[in-house]
């Protein structure tokens, strides 16, 4: 038998071939037998060893194994040894297929009942023999001997298909909680796939086109207030708007395609970092003090990404609640280390803040390239931010 299922083991082709064996056996020993042995009815016993074999074969597909005692199985069991007795009334030497029973009664009957069966299977030669010739059989101490064997190989060979029928089973049940724990997992994995890149998208709309627009909206009321009193600050800032949604069209580009953001396209940090300090002042009239070192050392691209967007957002911070007059932004590094200081003379942080989405966005960034992140707030803001390189 072969693994089926969690509970139920199904058929197996060595299964098949064991009982054609042993009532094939049986039969050819009727046929040849027959002569020293004789029986009422060769040609009946080896008909009755064939309605065995097909009952063994073809019905016990549909049986199940080590179950409750029920009708089908016990009724699969009770044909069988009647076929059998019927083969041997018909001609003795049909005993010899009883080693086809007694796996068919381990694999199908409980244990107690089984061993009972195998009990009885064992005798059922010398009753049959006493039933027909009496203790003067010559038959006797054949039958004796059979029954004998079988009560002493029945039941060990019988517990020890039990036992294989049910490591089977058992076995059939791990794969069957291996496959479902790997559906599972393969779930689950798509579930956090999805999560991670919903969080990734979220970040990336929020550091760069939300960011934008933000821009975009600041500029036209300032455009608003300046067109009827100062045009060429007014023609300034329409030359900002479109500059700025041309770089969040490109970055929408990017950000779908996944490739690089695009103040890093073909630019180093430090230079991409002073591009948004320039940006940041035209946009907001704040001061920005850059020290950024133009030799600092990449990150890595991953790195490099973390740093870039935790200034976007640090900046974009400063700009809607900071309040302040003048922004300081250092960039420099080693051969160990990328440092970034965004510091600012505002109002700084509330007693009881909780960090908003920007603030946890910079910190799972960082986070993901194994960098650290410091916020201080005693005269102003201060974000201290270290990526290894």
């Amino acid at each position: 038998m072969d693994d089926g299922g969690p509970e139920h083991p199904t058929w197996h082709w060595l299964w098949d071939l064991y009982i054609t064996a042993m009532c094939g056996v049986a039969a050819g020993g009727v046929l040849l037998l027959d002569d020293s042995a004789p029986g009422r009815s060769p040609a009946g016993a080896v008909a009755a060893l064939g309605a065995m074999l097909v009952w063994l074969t073809v019905i016990g597909r549909r049986v199940p194994r080590l179950g409750a005692l029920g009708r089908r199985p016990l009724g699969y069991v009770l044909v069988a040894v009647a076929l059998w007795c019927v083969a041997m009334w018909c001609a003795p030497a049909a005993v010899a297929a009883i080693p086809a029973l007694f796996p068919v009664v381990f694999s199908t009957l409980p244990l107690g009942g089984a061993i009972g069966a195998a009990v009885t299977i064992a005798v059922l030669p010398l009753v049959l023999v006493l039933a027909d010739s009496g203790a003067s059989s010559r038959y006797l101490t054949i039958a004796l001997a059979v029954a004998l064997m079988g009560l002493v190989t029945g039941p060990i060979l019988g517990i020890f298909i039990v036992g294989s029928v049910r490591q089977r089973m058992a076995l059939a049940r791990l794969v069957h909680e291996l496959r479902a724990s790997r559906a599972e997992t393969s779930r689950l994995s798509r579930e956090a796939g999805v999560a991670a890149e919903r969080e990734r998208l979220a970040r990336e709309i929020h550091d760069t086109l939300a960011q934008g627009f933000t821009s975009i909206v600041a500029l036209t009321q300032a455009i608003e207030a300046e067109i009827g009193t100062d045009p060429a600050a007014a023609a300034r800032h329409l030359a900002l708007i479109e500059a700025t949604a041309r770089e969040n069209l490109a970055e929408a580009r990017a950000m779908v395609t996944g490739l690089t953001p695009t103040a890093l396209d073909g630019a180093t940090l430090p230079a991409a970092i002073r591009r948004q300090c320039v940006a940041f002042e035209a946009e907001t009239g704040i001061a920005v003090c850059d020290r950024i070192t133009e030799a600092t050392p990449s990150a890595g691209m991953a790195g490099d990404v973390v740093l870039l967007r935790a200034a976007q957002e640090a900046l974009a911070n400063i700009r809607q609640h900071s309040r302040a007059g003048a922004v300081t932004v250092t960039l420099y590094g080693d051969t160990d280390v990328v440092r970034l200081t965004v510091s600012d003379n505002g109002i700084g942080l509330p007693d009881r803040h909780n960090d908003g989405f920007g603030l946890r966005g910079i910190r799972s960034r960082v986070a993901q390239v194994g960098g650290s992140v410091t916020v201080s707030s005693d005269r102003g803001l201060r974000l201290d931010i270290e990526v290894p390189t």
